[in-house]
């Protein structure tokens, strides 16, 4: 037979874990009745305006996947991606098969190509292969492109074509976003801008806009005539000049003697004292 003291040892520690067993079984129900509880009082929950709370919807939600053709930037195709999966919490082995079963037309063609070539990539490997494949022809250094983006046209359209960029040149800080843009503008609107000391691109954006726009105003009132702030004086013109004296006429003379012109005053002084008016005396 064996030993009292083992047979008591070896009861005593199958009593001491049955009462650990017991107290874990215990606690579990605790927290699946307060688990229960929880649910059922947040269903009912209202606002403080006593309306209903708005329950958060669920997880699978009806939401329409975006499809891509290869035809535009495949950044916005990304992301699209990018937000439905964190919307629908997409594991990272699906992400792929969902993003490639959207491909249309010849950028589907390129998919089946790239799983000839290497198998089924990864979702990082496939965003690169996809930017690589449809994004705009960039050189080896896309930092470089977007510190060579210049402004050759509108505002508008270099604002297009620094953002474009913008993606592709990694993590900056908002004072190096800024600095680039408005280095671009070129001067006199880029020296314009940086007058104002913008704080984000955003706001130098908006900046160029506006001072583009009173630019263009400028230009057009100075070019328009008559519409100017004070009237254009026309050159100075000189006084007019005193009539010349009219030179003495030459006397008439008849059968070799002067007549002299008499006034209409002369005559009628001749006629009363009846003179003779071809006579000087």
């Amino acid at each position: 037979m064996g030993d009292p003291n083992d047979l008591k040892t070896s009861v005593e520690a199958l009593t001491t874990a049955m009462k650990e067993m017991q107290a874990s079984i215990a606690a579990n129900a605790k927290a699946i009745a307060a688990l229960s509880s929880g649910r059922t009082s947040s269903s009912g929950a209202t606002t403080d305006s006593g309306e209903p709370r708005t329950v958060r919807p669920p997880r699978f939600q009806k939401m329409d996947f975006p499809r891509y053709d290869g035809k535009s930037d495949p950044l916005t195709f990304l992301n699209w991606c990018e937000s439905y999966f964190h919307q629908q919490r997409i594991m990272d082995e699906e992400k792929v098969w969902m993003a490639s079963y959207n491909l249309e037309d010849g950028a589907q063609l390129w998919y089946m190509q790239v799983q000839a070539d290497e198998g089924k990539p990864s979702w990082r490997r496939f965003r690169e292969l996809l930017v690589l494949r449809y994004g705009p022809p960039l050189r080896s250094a896309p930092l470089f492109e977007l510190a060579d983006c210049r402004r050759t046209t509108t505002v508008e359209d270099y604002q297009d074509h620094f953002q474009a960029l913008l993606p592709r040149a990694g993590r900056l800080t908002k004072a190096q976003r800024v600095q680039l843009f408005t280095g671009g503008l070129l001067p006199p609107l880029s020296l314009k801008v940086q007058m104002q000391n913008p704080q984000s691109l955003v706001t130098a954006m908006s900046l160029a806009r506006q001072f583009e726009l009173m630019e263009q105003c400028t230009a057009t009132l100075a070019k328009a005539p008559g519409h100017g702030i004070l009237p254009t004086l026309g050159p100075r013109q000189a006084p007019p000049q005193p009539p010349a004296p009219r030179a003495a006429s030459p006397p008439v003379l008849i059968d070799g003697r002067p007549v002299k012109r008499l006034s209409q005053a002369e005559q009628d002084e001749r006629r009363r004292l009846g003179l003779c008016f071809n006579c000087w005396n």
